[in-house]
């Protein structure tokens, strides 16, 4: 026993192996945090990975906001989705636990919160490490300009078209405004109207009425400072001598106690394809006043003789003598006796030889009286061509005419006006009610003034600059039928069946025909047909939709059932390429396909 004392207190006072114990107790301390340090390595190297899953997700997704079919649990599982895929690792499980979207802003925010095993730190039970990322993903949205051409010619009438019309300029309207509607185009309460959004209307039959609310712009030529303006008035009644002027087309509106309701005529080529401000004379737009046609024609509407104009008449009476009735009809024996009587003014003559002009237009008669055996027929001859008389200035002075739809100084001129582009869905979902079906169709002209609506300068101001950089503009044309220079389809002649349009009547060549060029045809458009009409009308449409995306404006067109193969390559080239026109069959069709234009829309919204 005594002899383990010493021992004990050797092994007491002993220091030898004391670090190995230490370290014993120690190694699984150090291993523990050496090993933290692997994992947080691990933990960091796996959150970098899943920032750059979540942003990818972002701005992967954040287009979605502006969907009509946006839903928010959809999104965040489809961002899950990618959140995990990028990552790539199966024994780390990730999940996007907040989701926040303000389309105000075009903002898509996400957070998501990942968990990785741990191989060292699990030694001190802790067996699992967490981590969270955010990302947020901002596009703003472009400013949107549309402007929705729309046919109210007369077929639009037929088979509930302009119902169906009605109805899916509507919807696409609400779409556009707020962003999404439900299955009955209705805009759920309480949802926002969204910002920098604009929408005109472009109503177009034959003619396109710009609104009578410009009456006094500068831009308006009245008085006849351009030389087309000038057709189709004279004051000397000799058509060989040209007409200086002036015209002023307001005083022949109050002399006719008329107001004009709205239209305007197609600009001289090539302001007529192009968006050319209207600052001269040569640009400027002309009033329409439909010019009276001489008497027995279509639009005739006054006089010849009426006004302030000189009658101006060559009168033939011829005289049959000794004349029997017999079996139904007269027979003469005694001699026929030819006079005439001409009247200029105020001076009534009887010339001994014929004062009948060389191509006469028959003003009354032939009438034929019997007086005992003498039977006399009179016919009245103008002494002025029928040119002549069509272009008599002097005619409407202080005479009142009855101003209908087709006939009269307005004839042909649609009742529903453009309205401008505007933020106000009201005020555009009221203009699309008041549309109605009636006309002929002229697909360049309203193509032209949707291209105006879309620009900043004269004569329609309210849409941004097209440099501006912050703006999406856009044109949706709708038609069901084809370009006509007038709706008589079965008379070619200038100033008789043919209406006056955009373009004037056809003798004054301002539409020339196919050989393009201006001034060949004769006076009764011999050489300017119809038929050849419409196929410059088609590639000035072609041409008008050309320069609307030169300048940055993408074009939707829309052809109901084009009548001809002509039609429809003529909307496929004015459209914007594939995807961009549509072809439906059934005036029902029109509500699906201006909802894909509307839906699509929101993408264009998006800057790049």
């Amino acid at each position: 026993m005594l002899r383990l004392v010493p021992v004990l207190r050797r092994f007491a006072r002993d220091e030898r192996g004391v670090f190995a114990v230490l370290f014993g107790l120690m190694a699984i301390v150090l291993i523990a945090m050496g090993g933290a340090v692997v994992d947080y390595v691990s933990l960091e190297q796996t959150r970098s990975r899943a920032q750059t899953a979540l942003d990818a997700a972002a701005l992967a997704l954040q287009p979605e906001i502006f969907k009509s079919t946006f839903n928010a649990e959809t999104v965040r599982q489809q961002a899950e989705a990618i959140v995990l895929e990028r990552i790539g690792d199966t024994e780390v499980d990730a999940s996007v636990d907040d989701i926040e979207v303000n389309i105000a802003d075009g903002s898509l925010y996400l957070r998501a919160e990942f968990t990785i095993p741990t191989m060292f730190v699990s030694l001190v039970g802790v067996n699992t490490l967490s981590a969270a990322v955010q990302s947020e993903a901002t596009r703003k949205m472009l400013e949107l300009e549309v402007a929705m051409v729309l046919d109210n010619s007369g077929s639009m009438g037929s088979y509930s078209r302009m119902t169906y019309l009605k109805q899916a300029a509507a919807c696409a309207t609400r779409t556009i405004f707020y962003g999404k509607v439900d299955s009955n185009c209705n805009v759920a309460s309480g949802t926002p109207k969204l910002d920098k959004v604009k929408i005109g209307i472009v109503p177009f039959t034959i003619m396109v009425n710009v609104g009578t609310q410009f009456a006094n712009a500068a831009w308006l030529d009245w008085t006849a400072q351009g030389a087309l303006a000038k057709l189709n008035f004279d004051n000397d009644d000799d058509s060989t001598n040209a007409f200086p002027g002036p015209v002023d087309r307001k005083n022949l509106f109050t002399q006719t106690g008329t107001s004009w309701r709205g239209c305007v005529e197609a600009r001289q080529a090539p302001y007529d394809t192009n968006d050319t401000p209207p600052t001269t004379a040569a640009t400027k737009f002309i009033p329409m006043f439909s010019p009276d046609t001489a008497t027995g024609n279509y639009n005739s509407y006054l006089s010849d003789t009426g006004g302030t104009c000189q009658v101006k008449t060559c009168t033939q009476k011829v005289v049959q003598n000794n004349c029997t009735y017999w079996w139904g009809g007269y027979s003469c024996s005694g001699p026929t006796i030819t006079s005439y009587t001409k009247v200029v003014g105020s001076v009534t003559t009887t010339p001994g030889t014929s004062c009948i002009p060389s191509s006469p237009v028959t003003l009354s008669g032939p009438s034929t009286s019997t007086s005992g055996s003498s039977r006399t027929t009179t016919t009245t001859y103008s002494l002025l061509t029928e040119r002549e008389l069509q272009e008599r200035l002097c005619k409407y002075n202080g005479v009142a005419v009855s101003d209908r739809s087709t006939s009269g100084p307005n004839a042909n001129c649609p009742y529903v006006e453009i309205l401008p582009l505007t933020s106000d869905d009201t005020a555009v979902l009221n203009r699309i009610n008041t549309m109605n079906a009636d006309g002929g169709t002229n697909i360049q002209q309203g193509a032209m003034w949707g291209y105006h609506a879309l620009s900043n300068a004269e004569p329609l101001t309210q849409a941004a600059p097209y440099s501006s950089g912050a703006v999406s503009k856009v044109m949706i044309l709708m038609t069901d039928g084809f370009n006509e220079p007038d709706y008589r389809r079965y008379s070619d002649t200038w100033n008789g069946t043919a209406i006056y349009g955009s373009w004037g009547f056809r003798k004054d060549g301002r539409l020339p025909d196919t050989d393009g060029i201006i001034g060949n045809e004769n006076e009764y458009g011999a050489h300017n047909s119809k038929a050849d009409m419409t196929v410059t009308m088609d590639q000035k449409t072609v041409q008008t939709c050309a320069n609307a995306k030169a300048d940055g404006i993408r074009v939707y067109t829309i052809g109901l059932n084009p009548p001809s193969q002509a039609t429809r390559d003529m909307l496929t080239s004015c459209s914007s390429g594939d995807g961009y026109y549509f072809f439906p069959n059934n005036p029902s069709e029109l509500v699906d396909v201006f909802a894909q234009i509307a839906n699509q829309l929101t993408q264009l919204r998006l800057a790049l």
